[in-house]
C-alpha cells in the first residue's frame, strides 16, 4: 500500500467511511461529470482511457438521472 493509499484509508477510518478506495474516486469523478452532461468522450480523455468502453464502466448514473431523462420524454 502506498503512502497516499495509507493516508486516504486513515482519513476514511476517521470519517467512519467503510469499503472505499482511492480508485473509487475515479468512478465518482466520471459519474459526476456524466451526470452533469459532460460527454463520455471528454470524460474518456480526462481519465486517460484508451476507449469509451472503459469509460462506460466507470460512469455510473444515479437513479434520479434516469428518472429525469424519462420525464423529458413525458413532457414532449
Amino acid at each position: 500500500m502506498t503512502t497516499i493509499q495509507k493516508g486516504f484509508q486513515a482519513a476514511c477510518d476517521r470519517a467512519g467511511i467503510e469499503d472505499f478506495r482511492v480508485h473509487d474516486l475515479r468512478h465518482t469523478f466520471a459519474s459526476w461529470l456524466v451526470m452533469a452532461g459532460v460527454s463520455l468522450y471528454v470524460v474518456k480523455e480526462l481519465l486517460g482511457h484508451s476507449s469509451i468502453t472503459v469509460t462506460e464502466r466507470y460512469a455510473h448514473l444515479a437513479p434520479h438521472v434516469g428518472r429525469a431523462a424519462v420525464q423529458l420524454l413525458l413532457d414532449v
